[in-house]
Order: structure tokens, then C-alpha cells, then sequence
């Protein structure tokens, strides 16, 4: 019995078969599947119809996006559109370090890197404490390869190494017009010189432009943007390549022949105001980190030194300007001692008793100078002094340029008027000097200098264009007599810059044997001087306006003897160079070019820039970097200029004597191993 219930109670229950219970749930399914799909229908409705503006504008968020082209720096050029910076394409290293170490590739990366990257730029702690991190993605920082270089890493098949396209700024004429140009910093914004002086022009922006980005890829709405949209504009300087390269040659001769602490050459067009040429040392390749800040002063507009003997030209005009002296007229100059006050005498190089103004010049005679300047009165001095822009930053596009140093009248003892009309006891930086002097070779108009001569944007359009300020300073007249003065002061028995004399044209110009000041002792320093010579040439239609100056030179300090040979040379080669017909009627040379055979055709090159191309002055185009390779012994020096000579005798730690200039033919001790410190004798002669 018991078994019995127990079988019925575990048997199920037939499942029901009749038709109603069929039906009955069929029309459930039915009805469920019907809601369903009013439901999907509902919502196709909302997503297509109703809600569809709110949707698509989602969707279009999601996937539209800005594509941005990065900005590119605008290049640099001369007034003969010579390119001097440029942007050249280099690649950064990427490296994936969890990549690297997963498969145990980091000695292998270390190797390739070290053999590819120049010793000077790689750094192995650096590199080894990368692959150390826990990253996907690091950067070599300060380190990028240029396309040869990518190549050859890519080839190498390294695990978790990668590269990344960008620009690297070059200035293919390596030290040339260093100053002036300048160099961006790490974050490629202007730095130094125009490059930071004209950094709102040269910057370019970054453009924008619609893009759908989907699976990883982007389309672009309106087509790739004109790279020339983003690009900065073009700045075109007034300088010419070819007679910067001329006085490079001759500041390194100059510092060769002197070994001052600095030098500085400014050849200025007086009738523009623009700057043809500007150098300073030491200097600087802006291709290639700066060791020093000293290398980076521009010394042409940032130092200030006493002008010396130049500001006689200047008192002399001012006064001729007054009607208080008169060209004939001649004044007693004491025999070369004057007792201005109890305290303090002037005294002069060349002793003499009468001399006219002319004479005056000739002989750079301080007393009758001071004489000249007591007609003037201490206001009235001061007041022509402002119109020449001395006490005023001058109105260039490079940064930093000095306004030197002139105190109100009212504040200047009876010695220190006397000492500024014959240019101490204020200061001036060598552009205040030259664009002062070049007011008497324009006719008496002043034109504030300038080194940038026209700004082009993308589209060939002009921003800016240089307009000559011509501001009346002195009568005509008054310039022509001075400059005709001036001339004594190269071709007079006792003139006092003979040594700058150019062959076949005349010369205005004034030298400068200027003591420095010791701030400490309130006092001259008895042997250190700044050695300048500043002048016109042609005297009667002056081209250019020429000043070189020299701080404390070693061996002598006279600015006869120190400058005025640097004027002489560099006059002649200026003269040849713009085909400046000579003063005694003979035929101008024509200028001296080179043809070229090029990718392009045909390009009629400046021999000066042959010359320093030659001379390995100039680095390869475009971002090739000149080195000095390291030696274990004394170079051959045979083939450099003195630059490079410099350089490679720094790196093997030996002293040279360099004497000529150009390329190096020959020194008196052969290559090889040597005690440091050792002393040898180069002889340089210009290339043939």
C-alpha cells in the first residue's frame, strides 16, 4: 500500500493537450512579440524622427574633430633672398621601455643608438634611465636624426623604437651673421637676435581644420591645409651675405693679429640707415649648444664704451652748426698741456701750438677740442649731442641694444663737459657711434639704423617695408665741411689714421684711442683701451660707413694701428664688391662672382661667399654639422681657417699663434704627439 502511494505521488502529471491551452498561450507569445516590436518601432520613431536632431549632434560630437597643422617657423633671408635660417626636416626617438625590457632588447637599443647618435649628443645615463621607466611612450629629449639617420635606425628592426616627424631649426651659414640672426630655444621660439626681436612674425599659428575620426583613421572635411597657411613669415634682412662674409674673415684677423677680450665690425649704408654687415667676438654657431653666455653678447648694440676721439667730429659739427667757430680759424693748443682746472690737466698726444679746425681733426688734439666745447656751453653740448641719439636705444629689431650712458648737463663738472667733447665721461655702444657718424655722410640727415628690410607673409603679400626716418640733424653744408675735414685725418702729414687708406678712393673717417674706465678706482686704467677707427668712403659720396673696434688689444692700443689697416682692407674689398667707381677716374673691378651648376640651374654666387665656403666657415646645406674631431696629439692644421684652427687647438689642448689670414698653410711644429699647453706657430694666407 505504502509503496503503491509512493509511485503516485513521483509520477508527473500529463502535460495538457487540449487546444485551448495551446491557444491560450500562443496569444501570449503573439501579444509579447507585437509589444516588442511597438516598442522597437517606438524607439526607431524617438532615434530617426523625433529625437533625430539631439542624436545626429551627438553623433557629430563624437566623431568630428579638429585636425591641426603645427605652426612652422618662417624663414630668414638677406636682401639677395640668401636663405640664413631655415627649418629642416628631422625625426625625434621614440621608445616604448615595457616593450624594450619584455624582450630583452635594451643593450641592443644602447648599441644602435650610440653608433648612430654623434657622441656630443648622446647620453647613455640619460637613455639607460629611460628604458628604466614603467612607460609606453618616451621621448629622447635634445635628441633628433635627420632622414639619412632614420633610415638606418628603422632598418634595424629594434624592438619598441619608433620615430616621430618634426623641425629643426638650421642656419645653413653656420658662425655667419650669428649676432644678428640669433637661435630658438628648445621649445623652437626665438631666443636671441631677430630670431627673438622678430618672434611675433616668424612664430606662425597653428591651423585648424575639420576632420571625422572613425576606426582610428581621420577624413578630412575640407581636404589636407596648405602648409603655407600655418608657415611664419618670410623676414628679408638688410645685410649682404657676401660682405658679412668679408667681415667675419677680417674680425677673425683682427682678433688673431690683437687677442683683445672683444671686437666688433659695423659696415652701415648712411643714405638707408640699413646695416650691410655686422660680426662680433667671440661669437657663436647657432646650430650647436652655446657653452658660454659671453659667446651669445652682441657687443655691436649691447656694449657700451667710451667713443673717444669720434665724438671730435661731432663737437666740431655742432659748433660749425652754432657759428662759434669757423672752418679757418685757427686755436692755441697750449704744446700738449693744458691746466683746465687746479685739479685737472688735458693733455695730447701730438704736441702742437696753433692749429685751424681742419688741423684739429687731423691731429685729434683733446685740448683744442675742449676749447671748441666751452664756446658750446655745457647745455647747449648736451642738447647736440641728444640730436645725434646719443643717450637713446636706437631703434633696431634687435634685442637688448644699449641707450649707453650721457647725464644731464646740470650734473656735469667743468671736467667732465671737457671730457665729453672729446668722448669720455659718457658711453656709447659702436651702432650709436657708427649711425652718429653716418648723419655726416648722409648730408646731415639721420637715419635710424635698421637690420631688418622688408616682412613677407605666405601669400608673397608685404607687412612691413623699411622706410629711411631722414631726420634733419645738421645743414647740408655744415656735413659736407666736416666730412671734407675728415679727410686730412688719412691723408695729412700728422693725420692720425694714415693706415687707413684705401687705393684710389678718399677716406673721411677718425680714430679713437679711448682709455677704459675702472669703476672701483673711479679712474683711467693706464693700459687698457678700446682701439676704434670709424669712416666714410667714398669721402665725397660716401657707399658705406665702415667702424671697427677693438676691446683692450694685446701689442699696441692706437686706433691708427689697431683699426685703420682692418678699415683699409675691408674698404677695398666693399668697393670691388658694390662696383663703387674710384676717386682718381679709373674704372670700378666688377664684382667678383662664381657660376654654379645646381639642381635649379645655373647660380651666380658672391665670390666672398665661395671664399668662406672654402674655408670651411660655412657648414654643408642644410643642417649639416661642422665639427672638430677630438685628437689624441697636435692636428694638422693644414686646410682650416682660423676659426677652426681655434677650436681644434682648444680641443687638443694646445696654444696657436696664428699669424696672416685665410686657410692654414703651414705650422712650425708637425702633428703628432705633444705636451699640453704647448705653443705653435700657424701661418694662414688667403686661399688662391
Amino acid at each position: 500500500m505504502k509503496n503503491r502511494l509512493l509511485r503516485k505521488t513521483l509520477v508527473p502529471k500529463p502535460m495538457a493537450s487540449d487546444r485551448r491551452a495551446v491557444h491560450r498561450r500562443a496569444r501570449r507569445v503573439s501579444a509579447l512579440m507585437i509589444a516588442c516590436m511597438f516598442g522597437i518601432a517606438a524607439k526607431a520613431y524617438a532615434i530617426s524622427i523625433r529625437d533625430h536632431e539631439s542624436y545626429a549632434e551627438q553623433s557629430h560630437r563624437q566623431q568630428l574633430r579638429s585636425y591641426t597643422l603645427t605652426a612652422s617657423r618662417g624663414e630668414v633671408v638677406d636682401r639677395g633672398r640668401v636663405a640664413l635660417a631655415v627649418n629642416d626636416r628631422v625625426y625625434n626617438i621614440i621608445l616604448n621601455p615595457r616593450e624594450i625590457r619584455g624582450r630583452r632588447a635594451e643593450e641592443s637599443v644602447v648599441d644602435t643608438l650610440r653608433e648612430l647618435i654623434p657622441a656630443e649628443e648622446f647620453d647613455e645615463e640619460a637613455l639607460r634611465s629611460e628604458l628604466a621607466r614603467d612607460k609606453a611612450y618616451r621621448r629622447l629629449k635634445r635628441v633628433a636624426i635627420d632622414e639619412e639617420q632614420s633610415k638606418e635606425l628603422m632598418g634595424r628592426g629594434l624592438p619598441g623604437v619608433w620615430l616621430e616627424p618634426a623641425t629643426r631649426r638650421v642656419y645653413p651659414r653656420g658662425l655667419l651673421a650669428a649676432h644678428i640672426l640669433g637661435r630658438v630655444n628648445g621649445q623652437g621660439v626665438g631666443h636671441l637676435g631677430v630670431e627673438l626681436g622678430m618672434e611675433e612674425h616668424l612664430r606662425g599659428r597653428d591651423t585648424q581644420s575639420p576632420a571625422y575620426y572613425a576606426n582610428g583613421r581621420k577624413l578630412l572635411l575640407d581636404g589636407y591645409p596648405d602648409p603655407e597657411v600655418s608657415r611664419g613669415d618670410t623676414v628679408e634682412l638688410t645685410i649682404d651675405s657676401a660682405i658679412q662674409a668679408m667681415v667675419e674673415r677680417e674680425v677673425d684677423a683682427v682678433v688673431a693679429r690683437w687677442n683683445p677680450v672683444g671686437a666688433s665690425i659695423i659696415v652701415l649704408e648712411p643714405r638707408s640707415g640699413e646695416i650691410l654687415a655686422m660680426a662680433n667676438r667671440p661669437t657663436f654657431d647657432p646650430n650647436h649648444p652655446i657653452e658660454t653666455l659671453a659667446q651669445t653678447t652682441d657687443l655691436a648694440t649691447q656694449a657700451a664704451y667710451e667713443p673717444g676721439s669720434t665724438m671730435k667730429a661731432i663737437t666740431v659739427a655742432a659748433a660749425l652748426e652754432e657759428g662759434v667757430i669757423r672752418e679757418n680759424e685757427t686755436l692755441y693748443c697750449e704744446k700738449g698741456r693744458y691746466q683746465f682746472t687746479k685739479k685737472n690737466v688735458i693733455r695730447d698726444t701730438h704736441r702742437a701750438e696753433w692749429l685751424d679746425i681742419t688741423q684739429i681733426l687731423a691731429q685729434s688734439s683733446n685740448i683744442c677740442t675742449t676749447k671748441i666745447a666751452m664756446r658750446l656751453g655745457k647745455r647747449s653740448q648736451y642738447r647736440w649731442a641728444r640730436r645725434f641719439h646719443f643717450g637713446e636705444r636706437p631703434d633696431i629689431q634687435l634685442p637688448g641694444a644699449t641707450r649707453g650712458l650721457l647725464a644731464e648737463p646740470e650734473k656735469w663738472s667743468d671736467i667732465q663737459a671737457a671730457n665729453v667733447s672729446f668722448g669720455q665721461g659718457m658711453s656709447a655702444s659702436p651702432l650709436q657711434v657708427a649711425a652718429a657718424f653716418a648723419v655726416l655722410a648722409n648730408d646731415g640727415l639721420y637715419n635710424a639704423p635698421t637690420i631688418v628690410r622688408r616682412v613677407v607673409d605666405n601669400s608673397g603679400g608685404t607687412v612691413y617695408e623699411h622706410t629711411p626716418t631722414r631726420e634733419r640733424v645738421v645743414r647740408r653744408s655744415t656735413a659736407h665741411t666736416v666730412l671734407r675735414m675728415l679727410e686730412s685725418v688719412v691723408t695729412a702729414k700728422h693725420g692720425t689714421g694714415k693706415n687707413a687708406a684705401i687705393p684710389g678712393y678718399r677716406v673721411a673717417g677718425k680714430t679713437s684711442t679711448a682709455q677704459k674706465a675702472d669703476l672701483e678706482k673711479r679712474a683711467y686704467t693706464e693700459d687698457q683701451y678700446y682701439a676704434s677707427f670709424v669712416g666714410a668712403v667714398p669721402a665725397r659720396d660716401p657707399a658705406v660707413v665702415i667702424l671697427i673696434s677693438v676691446d683692450n688689444p694685446e701689442g699696441g692700443h692706437f686706433g691708427n694701428e689697431v683699426a685703420a689697416p682692418s678699415f683699409s682692407r675691408l674698404g677695398t674689398q666693399i668697393m670691388d664688391h658694390l662696383a663703387v667707381p674710384p676717386d682718381d677716374g679709373s674704372a670700378p673691378r666688377p664684382k667678383a662672382r662664381v657660376v654654379r651648376a645646381g639642381p635649379d640651374g645655373e647660380r651666380v654666387i658672391p665670390v666672398a661667399l665661395v671664399e668662406l665656403e672654402d674655408e670651411g666657415v660655412e657648414p654643408p646645406l642644410p643642417g649639416a654639422k661642422k665639427r672638430v674631431k677630438p685628437t689624441t696629439g697636435l692636428p694638422d692644421f693644414t686646410g682650416m681657417s682660423i676659426t677652426q684652427a681655434l677650436d681644434a687647438a682648444e680641443q687638443a689642448r694646445v696654444v696657436i699663434r696664428p699669424e696672416g689670414s685665410g686657410v692654414a698653410v703651414m705650422q712650425d711644429t708637425a702633428p703628432g704627439p705633444v705636451d699640453d699647453g704647448a705653443v705653435v706657430r700657424v701661418i694662414f694666407e688667403p686661399p688662391s
